[in-house]
């Protein structure tokens, strides 16, 4: 009995020798893979937040880049009042003559590049008033007209944000309620070449308009005689640009 009982109590050591062994293997083999875990774990926590710093970075750089550029809208739509001081003499000799008009100009840019931006312009005459000396009692003699110059362009120079200078000219027509100019002709051209600048509220969205043009108006010899009508004119006016 004593050397059976010895024999169990060998065995059942040798049992919880080999179930501690086992169990100090797991623990063993558990923080062995724990370390790796952790690793990774750090790195990918470490390239996350580079990885999110550099997008922050990059979306600072970005919107201050933007805000930096100074977009320019597509479309300009412009209203301005003309008057004439004097009469000029390059392809006319009319003298003593007037000429007044409103214009609405809408204007469509088709190219910008510091530091030029280049607008295509298309100018509705909805009246005209034009001072004709060429009359029979030989005073002048006003005749209403209404018109338009659908082939024009502007080049504004972006080069500062609040102030633009600009060039502009076009071609069209104007259609008088009367002849004119000691003609038969109610049907005159027009050309134009004029500048001026603008100035721009803070926003860019509203711009008032200062210049001067050098107008043109003739019947481009359709008639027996053509003397036509030149003018010095001054414009002031107001641009909505959306």
């Amino acid at each position: 009995m004593t050397l059976q009982f010895k024999r169990a109590a060998y065995k059942c050591k040798n049992v919880q020798a080999e179930r501690d062994l086992m169990g100090a293997c797991r623990r063993l083999s558990r923080r062995v893979l724990k370390f790796p875990d952790r690793d990774k774990k750090r790195r990918f926590v470490k390239c996350a937040s580079a990885l999110a710093a550099t997008i922050v970075i990059l979306l600072s750089l970005t919107t201050s880049a933007i805000g930096q550029e100074r977009p320019h809208a597509y479309s300009e739509y412009t209203y301005w009042l003309d008057g004439a001081f004097e009469n000029g003499h390059a392809f006319s000799s009319t003298v003593g003559a007037r000429n007044y008009q409103l214009e609405n100009r809408y204007e469509r840019l088709i190219y910008s590049r510091k530091p030029f931006a280049v607008r295509w312009v298309f100018d509705a005459v909805p009246m005209a008033l034009v001072g004709d000396r060429y009359t029979r009692s030989g005073r002048r003699s006003y005749s209403y007209s209404v018109g338009g110059s659908p082939i024009g362009a502007q080049v504004n120079f972006v080069h500062f944000r609040r102030v633009e200078p600009f060039l502009t000219s076009g071609g069209g027509f104007l259609y008088f309620n009367h002849q004119m100019f000691g003609t038969t002709q109610q049907f005159n051209f027009t050309a134009q070449l004029g500048g001026g600048v603008q100035l721009l509220t803070s926003s860019r969205r509203t711009a008032l308009d200062l210049g001067y043009k050098y107008h043109h108006i003739s019947n481009a010899n359709l008639a027996n005689q053509n003397p036509g009508l030149d003018s010095h004119m001054l414009f002031v006016g107001l641009s909505l640009f959306r």
